[in-house]
């Protein structure tokens, strides 16, 4: 009897079930491998105790090691050295928790490199919440963790370097308050970043400065513009120093203030040196103003000038006004042009110059200037001028009243010499007087001869006219040389000038027993200069010499008056007596006013002298003699203006 088709069926049904189960299990996994073979990242699943069960294909390919191996991750280095006492450490303290955690570390490679990863573990539970496995998943993080780390390293040496720079450096909010000050600032003030956050680094400022300081803020919040701004702060020790505030805004694309940046400078030397400096300038153009002298630098072929305050006041110019050289030239004297066009041509060529010239200022005022002025440097091949002008106005008016009294007192001087030259002065007049009444009575007597001796008349008529003519000419020199006038330039013959000193105190010498040599090395020696002036010198010296000689009787009197050339420009006149010569102690005090040695003198003789002498730009000196007696000597140069 054959057996029933569903006898035995149930057996081979439970077989397929399960071989169906057993495929859809592997579909499963097989599904699940290729999910997290896909991962873009490292992903395994741990037993409950760490250990890893599964490994895709990703984190075996990167290490370079099989699942058995990787179980032992803790002990075949596949996480850096560095990192894995800290690792170890969070895994376990997760897996006592049973808390996901989380960790940041570096992997090894299979061929030894090390990368970031960040690694994250969540655990999975079962019915009873019981961990069955912990998912984990390492994503690469090193590009990341590498431009962190750059961006970190630029923010250190950025925050070096602002802390470095030598100055203060701020950034505050689009509001306003502060949220950084570098280092320096913080040393600097003793104040902290805590302290200083906010508007607390305001009380670092100066009291009396805080309010403007907050208005130019404010100001500049309100209108968006940076600026800058001057006040005092304080150092951590309680010193004040000034500062300069500078400070701009960052936008974005839209022009949004996102941030103010700016920077604190210490100024308090500058501000020392400039404070200093304009003292320095107001005192000198207050010393120019008192002196009158006016300060330039001038390019001439440029025409650009540059002057100070007393310059333009001196010129009575516009400040505003463009000087020029036509400006200036419209104020010269009409007399002066010639002398100004030839100092600017001079200029212009390159060399130093100096001047005199008067100007008549748009006051209608006539002043008198002189002015010199040096290159200091070439720019683009036109001579640089530096300057100095003065007005000498005043100066020469009390030159005009000194020489006037020069004048006066020469002239005293004068009447002085006449006066001790009177016998001298008498004998001169006399002998063409007697000469003139002798003629006179001869011419008589030959006219009433019998018969009258006409010839012998007139001859003796002429000798009466050389006579009188010859008593005219000692009047005239006397009137010349005695008579008030004021300084007169002109050429003449030292040589002669100097006979007539000595022909009219030739008599006052003789009377004294004194000699007069001459010892003159030309016949002729031109000079330029006042006639008279000189002859007052030449009769001084030669009256001083007579008087230094008068109570000498064991050697013989004699005055030397020597005239001869010294040198090309100029001539030298010498009077050497052998008198009683200098004390040591008069050689300074010579020719100062009013200083003597003789009880009758009046002390203005050498005075005089000296100052006709400079007159004559001159010069007069006197020495003691190797024997006896002393030498006066006096230059004057031959020619050229006085």
């Amino acid at each position: 009897m054959s057996s029933s088709p569903i006898e035995g069926s149930e057996p081979l049904l439970q077989v397929k079930a399960e071989r169906r189960d057993a495929e859809a299990l592997h579909a499963v996994a097989f599904h699940l491998n290729a999910v997290i073979d896909g991962i873009p990242g490292l992903v395994g699943i741990l037993s409950p105790d760490g250990r890893f069960e599964i490994a895709n294909r990703r984190i075996v390919e990167y290490c370079g090691k099989t699942l058995d191996e990787l179980r032992q991750w803790g002990l075949i280095g596949i996480v850096h050295d560095d990192d894995l006492a800290r690792v170890t450490e969070t895994v376990a303290a997760a897996i006592s928790a049973g808390m996901p955690f989380e960790s940041e570390h570096r992997v090894k490679r299979y061929d030894g490199a090390c990368r970031w990863f960040s690694s994250r573990a969540v655990p999975v539970r079962d019915a009873f919440d019981r961990i069955t496995h912990w998912y984990v998943l390492l994503t690469d993080i090193d590009q990341r963790r590498r431009a962190e780390d750059t961006l970190a390293a630029s923010e250190r040496n950025l925050r070096q370097i602002i802390n470095t720079i030598p100055a203060f450096v701020f950034c505050n909010s689009p509001e306003g308050p502060n949220e950084f000050l570098n280092q320096r600032w913080h040393d600097y003030t003793g104040i902290s970043a805590e302290q200083a956050s906010g508007r607390g680094w305001m009380k670092s400022l100066h009291p009396d400065d805080l309010p403007r300081l907050m208005d130019e803020w404010l100001k500049m919040l309100h209108e968006g513009h940076g600026g800058e701004v001057e006040g005092r702060m304080r150092r951590f020790d309680g010193v004040y120093r000034w500062f300069l505030f500078r400070t701009d805004a960052l936008r974005d694309e839209s022009g949004q203030v996102l941030k103010w940046y700016g920077t604190i400078t210490d100024i308090e030397d500058r501000r020392r040196a400039g404070l200093e400096l304009k003292q320095a300038y107001d005192r000198l153009n207050e010393a120019q103003r008192l002196s009158k002298t006016g300060s330039f630098i001038t390019d001439l072929v440029a025409d650009e000038h540059d002057w100070s305050d007393e310059a333009l006041r001196i010129f009575d110019f516009d400040p505003a006004a463009k000087v020029t050289v036509e400006l200036i030239r419209g104020t010269v004297h009409p007399d002066d042009l010639a002398d100004f066009d030839s100092v600017i041509a001079r200029g212009v060529s390159g060399s130093d110059v100096d001047f005199d010239f008067r100007i008549v200022t748009g006051k209608g005022l006539l002043k008198h200037l002189h002015g010199i002025a040096h290159v200091i440097e070439i720019v683009a091949g036109r001579p640089l001028f530096i300057g100095a002008l003065q007005d000498v106005t005043e100066m020469k008016v009390a030159d005009e009243a000194l020489n006037r009294s020069r004048a006066e007192l020469a002239h005293v001087s004068r009447a002085a010499s006449m006066s001790a030259l009177t016998a001298s002065i008498a004998h001169e007049v006399n002998q063409p007087l007697a000469g003139i009444v002798t003629n006179a009575g001869t011419c008589l007597r030959m006219l009433s001869s019998d018969p009258p001796n006409v010839e012998g008349a007139r001859e003796t008529a002429r000798r009466t006219i050389r006579d009188g003519n010859r008593a005219s000419e000692v009047i005239a020199r006397l009137r010349g040389m005695f008579g008030k006038k004021e300084f007169a330039a002109e050429t003449f013959d030292l040589n002669e000038a100097a006979r007539e000193v000595v022909a009219l105190c030739a008599h006052e010498m003789q009377r004294h027993r004194i000699f007069t040599r001459t010892e003159f090395e030309d016949d002729a020696l031109s000079v330029v200069g006042d006639r008279v002036q000189l002859q007052q010198v030449i009769l001084n010296l030669l009256m001083n010499a007579a008087d230094a000689m008068k109570g000498i009787d064991e050697r013989p009197r004699q005055v030397v008056l020597r005239i001869a050339s010294d040198g090309p420009g100029s001539a030298r006149v010498s009077v050497r007596d052998a008198g009683t010569g200098l004390a040591p102690d008069s050689l300074g005090k010579l020719f100062d006013a009013f200083y003597t040695t003789k009880p009758e003198g009046m002390g203005i003789g050498l005075s005089v002298s000296r100052s006709i002498v400079d007159r004559h730009k001159g010069r007069l000196w006197a020495a003691q003699n190797d024997d006896f007696g002393a030498t006066f000597s006096f230059t004057i140069p031959r020619g050229g203006a006085l």
